[in-house]
């Protein structure tokens, strides 16, 4: 049986696609975790993500934008640049084209994580379709605004099994004005400690002194 192909470019045409498609659903984003997780069954019809591209909204001023979750944050990265801002996230598959929507799905994180958290930590808002074509929304644009349960979070690391994906907004930060990488050679069996000091000393780095 050939799947049938569906390709909504907004939140209008997916949650159309959606409601008018029976049985399982198998969401596509830019292919980038294939192979994450359970083995995909074969299902009527597969829904891809890659044209629900692009930014809703940007306000450099409150440090947040809405994005449609095809967007790839290789793209957003490039989106924000001008400003100074960024999204604090920097796992590997970014670079091979990795969408918002597919690292929130499979809770995908890097280094930057230790300091400002998980797509989880950022993700401020988002707009989902449910199975039955039902758009709900959770959250917003203002920082610690969700009252009641946080549908945004059940969705992090879900690999899409409860409702599609279709617009989130992030919480930005400030690009640092300058970075620095430190490698140091030691057992396994001081790595740990080693990491702690670091860690701990970076809580305490005085804002003046301009260390990142």
């Amino acid at each position: 049986m050939t799947a049938t192909m569906l390709a909504p470019t907004d939140l209008r045409t997916a949650a159309e696609a959606v409601a008018d498609t029976a049985g399982p659903l198998d969401i596509r984003g830019a292919g980038t975790a294939t192979g994450w997780g359970d083995a995909v069954r074969p299902t009527p019809a597969v829904l891809d993500t890659s044209r629900m591209s692009g930014v809703l909204a940007y306000n450099p001023a409150d440090m947040t934008v809405s994005v449609r979750a095809g967007t790839p944050l290789r793209e957003l990265r490039e989106e924000l640049a001008p400003h100074g801002q960024r999204v604090a996230f920097d796992p590997p598959r970014v670079r091979r084209g990795a969408t918002v929507g597919g690292l929130i799905a499979t809770a995908d994180a890097g280094p930057l994580a230790l300091a400002h958290g998980s797509m989880r930590d950022l993700v401020i808002g988002a707009t989902v379709v449910l199975a039955d074509g039902t758009v709900a929304r959770t959250g917003g644009h203002v920082i610690k605004n969700v009252a009641g349960y946080d549908l945004a979070k059940l969705l992090h690391g879900s690999y899409g099994a409860f409702a599609l994906l279709a617009e989130v907004v992030l919480r930005l930060h400030p690009v640092p004005a300058a970075t620095r990488t430190v490698s140091a050679e030691c057992p396994l069996s001081e790595a740990a400690e080693r990491a702690r000091s670091v860690l701990s000393g970076a809580a305490g780095c005085p804002r003046r002194s301009g260390c990142r």
